[in-house]
């Protein structure tokens, strides 16, 4: 349970940092109506929100999973164009419904995940476990449409999910991903033939109106038909079909079991009536992928056709499948043609046969050793232009490789560069400073000396006000030495070196600075200290120059294994992007080959108007 420490001391921070933390727990209801899919009561309860900074994104989200793929992308685009905060609540929210948006509405799903990720790391920054689990749902969603075979990547997740089991719901969840998972390798010593009878044992641990059963349904159905049991699996079809007829969110799970309701009615023989059943399912198209539908369609109504004997418009169905599926570029790592495919081997030799039956009623056995010939041909095409992708790619590989030496090698005198910069500076500074204080601060001492020796003499106004200046040229002079000799220093430490460059900064300057710091107790290497104050120096600098603020936070929090270091101020920001960490704008430059230096990253936060965040991390 690493992770959830790890989340638990970030929590802590963030609340330290902000002083206050919101009262999640009015939220519970919300999530709760979501998991058990009530729709209704979500709203309602949404409505006991006043503010609409939290109740307008909860809306979208919860109207957005409850249509699905049979929404409309018009009415969520607006609201689901990505917008980030400083509140991982709200931040989790935004992510969620940009993530949804392109899950539902765009033929590339592979672009949501990212949000889902990233929705996850602020659920759990919050440990807040509703939220948790809606995310983690997201993101087993996404696995259960995209998933590819022999990819055990949803585990994390779902080991994450079983962890945060609440009550019956979110077994039920759980245990119906864990199946469908496994059912991407069916085969007799599978794990799924152990953990899908167990799914007909949930049913009795749901109320009997749960919105939930139909997604049970579906997956009991699949099993029952797997182990050739078709009279249960029809059963349990026709029940997602019927019980799931007024929730949006099922017109998948529709399409699916009346499809499969049609496919066991042409198993029994009756592929008439299998084509029959077949026309019920243009209720279910989703309007988002209808070339989807067309590809299961097609591909069914080919298999029906055949079993009736009816060769020319099976082979006519079949092309239109084919092409359906060429289309849309038909992705193999899509759970529901890993399902669809068993079923495609078993009958990819009636298939075969049905091709070969027409070709020899219309192609002369000339026709054939053309093909033949053809196939030869593209053959040795295929293998000279793999010979030559092969050599292109090594000779890609090799130039990479060579660039990459160059970096490295240019890396490596950049950084020895910026170490003898260190040195160097440092060294000066200790040069100036010991002669200033020990030469010059000498000499005006001894000239002091001299002058009240004489001050006995004539014309004592004069020697008084020489006196004087004397003094305080000797005094500007023990500040100049103290100023440059300033930083970290053996006896200071890094954490008084800050605060003593806050405190300074503030009173000359019209910025306020606070430091927040935790865990820095103890000393860091001397070396280490004094890059990192440098660090900060120019992080400072940069917000008097450029900045115009009027606060700024410096926040050191040692991790034991790493130390963050995050520089806010309340300036007029600027957009990230055009700000590259590599030019000379704004000492951003030096600052990052210090941090590279370090082994470190370095990171940007910030927009136009809404001020900046420099956020370092340094491993220890």
């Amino acid at each position: 349970m690493r992770w959830v420490l790890w989340h638990v001391v970030g929590f802590l921070s963030f609340s330290l940092a902000f002083g206050q933390e919101t009262d999640l727990s009015k939220f519970d209801t919300y999530f709760q109506a979501l998991k058990t899919l009530e729709h209704q009561e979500a709203l309602s309860q949404l409505s006991t929100i006043e503010d609409t900074l939290y109740s307008q994104p909860l809306n979208t989200f919860a109207q957005l999973t409850y249509q699905g793929f049979s929404g409309s992308p018009e009415n969520f685009k607006a609201a689901c164009v990505l917008r980030t905060s400083d509140d991982p609540f709200l931040n989790a929210v935004y992510r969620l419904n940009t993530g949804y948006y392109k899950f539902y509405f765009l033929q590339d799903r592979t672009a949501a995940y990212p949000h889902f990720y990233k929705a996850l790391k602020s659920a759990n920054q919050l440990a807040y476990a509703p939220l948790q689990r809606r995310v983690l749902r997201a993101i087993l969603q996404y696995f259960h449409h995209e998933i590819a075979r022999n990819n055990n990547n949803y585990q994390i997740f779902l080991d994450q999910y079983q962890d945060l089991i609440l009550d019956s719901n979110d077994q039920v969840y759980f245990q119906i991903y864990e199946v469908i998972f496994h059912s991407s390798e069916i085969d007799i010593k599978s794990v799924y033939y152990t953990k899908a009878p167990l799914l007909e044992g949930l049913i009795s641990q749901l109320a009997p109106n749960s919105k939930l059963l139909p997604k049970l349904y579906l997956e009991i159905a699949l099993y029952h038909e797997l182990i050739k049991e078709y009279d249960r699996a029809a059963y349990y079809y026709q029940k997602v079909f019927d019980e799931g007829k007024d929730i949006p969110y099922y017109n998948d799970s529709r399409f699916s079991a009346i499809t499969k309701l049609a496919y066991l009615q042409h198993l029994k023989g009756n592929s008439q009536e299998a084509l029959q059943k077949l026309e019920e399912v243009s209720c279910c198209f989703n309007p988002q992928d209808s070339l989807k539908n067309t590809f299961f369609v097609e591909y069914y109504t080919s298999l029906f056709y055949e079993g009736l004997g009816a060769d020319s418009l099976a082979l006519a169905h079949y092309k239109t499948y084919v092409e359906a599926g060429h289309n849309i570029n038909f992705r193999d790592n899509s759970l529901e043609i890993s399902r669809l495919q068993v079923e495609l081997e078993t009958e990819k030799k009636a298939n075969d046969l049905l091709l070969e039956k027409q070709e020899k009623k219309r192609i002369l056995v000339l026709t054939v050793g053309l093909l033949v010939a053809l196939v030869i041909l593209l053959l040795i095409a295929y293998l000279i232009l793999n010979n030559s992708r092969k050599r292109r790619k090594l000779a890609e590989q090799e130039r990479e490789l060579e660039k990459e030496r160059v970096a490295n090698l240019l890396k490596d005198q950049e950084l020895a560069s910026i170490d003898a910069m260190i040195a160097g500076q440092e060294k000066e500074r200790s040069r100036i400073a010991g002669e200033l204080h020990d030469d010059l601060g000498a000499l005006m001492t001894n000239v002091r000396m001299h002058f009240e020796s004489l001050k006995s003499s004539q014309a004592p106004e004069l020697f008084d006000k020489t006196d004087a200046l004397l003094h305080e040229a000797y005094q500007k002079v023990r500040s100049i030495a103290h100023a440059k000799n300033s930083g970290v220093i053996a006896n200071q430490g890094l954490l008084k070196a800050v605060k003593d460059l806050a405190k300074k900064v503030s009173q000359l300057n019209a910025l306020e600075i606070q430091v927040v710091h935790h865990g820095m107790t103890n000393r860091l290497e001397n070396s280490l200290e004094l890059s990192i104050f440098r660090i900060i120096q120019e992080l400072i600098a940069n917000i008097i120059k450029h900045a115009q603020a009027t606060t700024a936070t410096i926040h050191v929090i040692n991790h034991g294994d790493s130390l963050n270091i995050m520089v806010e101020d309340d300036g007029l920001g600027f957009d990230p992007k055009h700000i590259s960490l590599r030019s000379q704008g704004m000492g951003i430059s030096s600052i990052d080959k210090r941090v590279n230096h370090l082994d470190g990253s370095l990171t940007i936060e910030s927009a136009p108007g809404e001020g900046a965040t420099i956020i370092i991390d340094i491993p220890l």
